[in-house]
């Protein structure tokens, strides 16, 4: 029981460290936007913000619910998060739908960490959906 209290912690915390990574970054990519149907503009920013939300969440939902769903959306979102930031360390990331383009820019620091935070938050949420919950 030990374990899976730790685990989940440790994955809260690596979601709030997203989240402010995310959050810090955000106003530096406000200026990478693109105009999609129907003329709204959306920026890399607003991404990022969307992403910093996404784990902030994330993370008050592992540790009020920790329960093997919400382990398993918390694996998929770091995961899909993990591959992403990897994926766009080596090369621009063209998305879908007419979104902006993810650079790759200066900020490989930060990335190394976003990259640690979801390698925890996947490897926290594995275990926590793996143990049981005790009763």
């Amino acid at each position: 029981m030990a374990f899976r209290v730790a685990a989940v912690i440790w994955t809260a915390i690596a979601l709030v460290v997203i989240a402010i990574v995310h959050f810090s970054l955000a106003p530096q990519f406000d200026l990478v936007q693109t105009r999609l149907e129907g003329g709204f503009v959306a920026t890399v920013g607003q991404l990022f913000r969307v992403a910093a939300v996404s784990s902030a969440v994330l993370a008050v939902l592992i540790l009020v619910r920790p329960r093997r769903w919400s382990a398993l959306v918390v694996a998929s979102a770091s995961l899909a998060g993990l591959v992403l930031t990897v994926a766009s360390t080596v090369t621009p990331i063209e998305l879908p739908f007419g979104l902006p383009m993810i650079p790759v820019g200066p900020w490989l620091q930060l990335r190394v960490v976003t990259a640690a935070a979801e390698t925890l938050a996947v490897v926290g949420s594995i275990t926590i959906a793996s143990l049981r919950r005790p009763k």
